[in-house]
């Protein structure tokens, strides 16, 4: 980002930071109130970020900024190795053979071990799990009752809601049409910390 100006790198933060906190982007018009600037200085600023290639901006649609590089400078980042597919729905053997290394924000381990895995199925949708997310988990062999955890059961894995009841243990779905697993016998692989998903 060295060839942009001090301005730009401003507008380009404010537009990541605020995509990430309301899961869209902003629009021109605030940008605008948000330097104190004509909204044909932001559309100007946006078009030259786009020029510049960190950013993509739509054409004829409110809210179409699409940002091609996050990285902020100074953030911290962690390379995690992605393994296989875990089962969001009826546990389905994990296929533990290295698909590669992702990068996440450091932040989201806080300098624990941790690895990801590709979710199949609907069943934790209700959590905002979905098929096709990358599922970011922290190494542990505990959890708390009501943490979202990667179990394994008979070398199948699975991803669910954690409960231990009196003597056995619960993996809840987060979507009615799926049934809870009851076992005395789940070996907790880790805890989820955060999803990453591509659209």
């Amino acid at each position: 980002m060295k060839d942009l100006t001090d301005r730009q790198k401003e507008v380009l933060a404010y537009i990541s930071s605020f995509s990430e906190e309301h899961s869209y982007p902003p629009t021109i018009r605030e940008i605008a109130e948000r330097f104190g600037i004509s909204v044909k200085g932001a559309y100007d600023h946006v078009k030259a970020l786009e020029r510049k290639g960190t950013l993509r901006l739509g054409e004829n649609r409110s809210r179409s900024i699409e940002v091609l590089s996050r990285e902020k400078p100074g953030a911290r980042y962690a390379e995690v190795p992605l393994l296989g597919t875990v089962a969001a729905g009826r546990p389905i053997l994990s296929e533990e053979n290295l698909e590669g290394t992702i990068r996440i924000p450091a932040e989201m381990l806080r300098s624990r071990p941790g690895f990801a895995l590709r979710v199949r199925g609907d069943s934790m949708r209700d959590a905002g799990i979905l098929d096709g997310d990358v599922a970011v988990i922290e190494e542990r062999p505990v959890a708390e009752n009501g943490e979202i955890v990667v179990a394994m059961i008979d070398d199948a894995v699975t991803l669910k809601r954690f409960h231990r009841e009196t003597g056995r243990i619960r993996l809840s779905a987060e979507n009615p049409a799926y049934a809870p697993i009851y076992t005395q016998d789940a070996r907790i692989l880790g805890r989820l910390r955060g999803i990453l998903r591509t659209y």
